[in-house]
Parts: structure tokens; C-alpha cells; sequence
């Protein structure tokens, strides 16, 4: 057992050392100006136009179903526990801002995108492309994994932006319609600035980008390690989002300790 806890354990550092790396090795590759030729610029704006662009309305239905749900609970917390209204803003804030919408948007991109990145890329390997495109002389790490990962990173922050707005319009209206939001739109608007900390823009800001980096890099990493037939494809994909969806949460929790200071109710000295 414990040689096999041993191989698990050193199984799970050689995955993290490998996104590590890829990240590492993406990050020289973005600031070197040779790197951005005209083929990987168009192999960039591609992928934002499919993983951003196009994700807008899932996003923002998204951000809608959760803002109705977010707010269906702060009328029952009025109703049951007897808490002020004055807290709902607040509230609606702090949870979309900190956790909801950075979460929501790594979900949106990981379905829309990662998965079909992986499926992408293990096709090109099963077909011999990238073999093709390293004899020749092109870089596969500068030309397939570098613009998918930058664009998974741009498209969780731009998205978790809108998802934001859809969740605290979608709330406002709704908590208005149900009585449980009694002030107009701009004194709403004016109780969430009031309660907007730099703190909560700081963790926003790291929380989007490095959840995404990591999703992006798995679903890269996967679909480039894939070593079969076409009947491989589907199992890489499948593992794939699981593996980006583990990557995400675990990322959040972390970080939320690291910011805030506490682990659920217990607060970190």
C-alpha cells in the first residue's frame, strides 16, 4: 500500500511539474517577439473568436440561471432568518465576485473549449500533424500550445467580467420583482461600489488568470500525450475536463485560503 500510495503521489508531482513547465515555457514564448508570426497570431485570434467570443451567450445565460438562483436564497435568508435587505447587495457582491463568476467562467470554457482542444490536438498527434509540423520546422509548442493556452487565460477573465454582469442584473431584476430588492437600480448599484474592496480585485484578477492557464495547459498537455487510434480520443477528452474541472476547484480553494485567510468557517492565523 504504500509503495502504491508512493507511485501515486510521485505520479501526481511529475503532472504538476509538467503543467509547471508548459506554463513556464508558454510564458518566455508570449514576451518573444519572433514568436508571434502571422500563423500563430491567426491560430490565436481563431481560438479567441471560438473559446470568447462565441462563449458570450453561454455565459450570460449562465450568469442569468445563477443570479436567479443567488437571489431565490437571499429571500429566503430575509424571510427565515430576519437578515436586512441592506445585505443583500453586499451579499451578491462578495459571492459572485470572489468565487461564483471566476468558477462559472473556467466551467464555460472548459465545456466549450478545453475538451475540444484536447480532442483537437490527440487527433493531430493520431494522424501524425504534429510529427509533420516538427519535420517541417515548425514548433508545435509555438504553434498549437501557446495560443490555445493565452486564449483559454483572455477568455475565463473576459468571461467571468460578463458573468458577473448577467448575475447582478439577472439578480436586481428579479429580487426586485420578488420584493426581496426594495431600492431602485442606481441605489443598488451604489450599495455594491460601496462594498467593492481592492482586495476583491486583486483575488479576482489571479483567480481567473491561473485557473484558466492551468485548464488550458491540461487540455493541451493531454491531448499532445495521447499514444493509440482514434478510439483513444474519446477517453482523452473525458479525462481531460475532469482533470481541468479538479485543476479549477482545487486552484480556487487554495487561493481563497491563501487571500481570505480561512478554510469554510475557520479562520486561518
Amino acid at each position: 500500500m504504500t509503495e502504491a500510495l508512493g507511485r501515486v503521489f510521485m505520479g501526481r508531482c511529475g503532472s504538476i511539474a509538467a503543467i509547471l513547465a508548459v506554463l513556464w515555457g508558454t510564458a518566455m514564448l508570449t514576451i518573444r517577439p519572433s514568436t508571434w508570426t502571422p500563423p500563430v497570431r491567426s491560430v490565436l485570434s481563431r481560438q479567441l473568436l471560438f473559446t470568447a467570443v462565441d462563449g458570450v451567450l453561454a455565459g450570460v445565460r449562465f450568469g442569468a440561471a445563477v443570479g436567479v438562483l443567488v437571489i431565490v436564497q437571499a429571500a429566503i435568508w430575509i424571510d427565515t432568518l430576519g437578515v436586512a435587505q441592506g445585505v443583500v447587495a453586499p451579499m451578491m457582491w462578495r459571492g459572485i465576485v470572489r468565487e461564483l463568476a471566476p468558477l462559472l467562467a473556467c466551467l464555460v470554457v472548459i465545456g466549450r473549449s478545453c475538451i475540444p482542444i484536447a480532442t483537437e490536438l490527440a487527433t493531430m498527434m493520431v494522424n501524425g500533424e504534429v510529427e509533420l509540423l516538427d519535420a517541417e520546422g515548425v514548433d508545435p509548442m509555438t504553434y498549437l500550445v501557446v495560443p490555445r493556452i493565452l486564449s483559454v487565460v483572455i477568455s475565463v477573465f473576459c468571461l467571468a467580467i460578463i458573468i458577473a454582469t448577467s448575475m447582478v442584473a439577472t439578480g436586481y431584476m428579479l429580487g426586485w420583482a420578488v420584493d426581496a430588492i426594495r431600492v431602485d437600480l442606481w441605489t443598488f448599484l451604489e450599495s455594491i461600489f460601496r462594498q467593492f474592496n481592492t482586495r476583491d480585485l486583486v483575488f479576482f484578477i489571479p483567480k481567473t488568470i491561473i485557473a484558466g492557464a492551468f485548464a488550458g495547459a491540461i487540455c493541451c498537455i493531454d491531448g499532445l500525450n495521447v499514444r493509440g487510434t482514434m478510439t483513444d480520443i474519446p477517453r482523452v477528452a473525458s479525462r481531460t475536463g475532469i482533470r481541468a474541472l479538479t485543476a479549477v476547484l482545487t486552484i480556487s480553494a487554495i487561493l481563497s485560503v491563501v487571500f481570505y485567510g480561512r478554510f469554510l468557517m475557520l479562520k486561518i492565523v
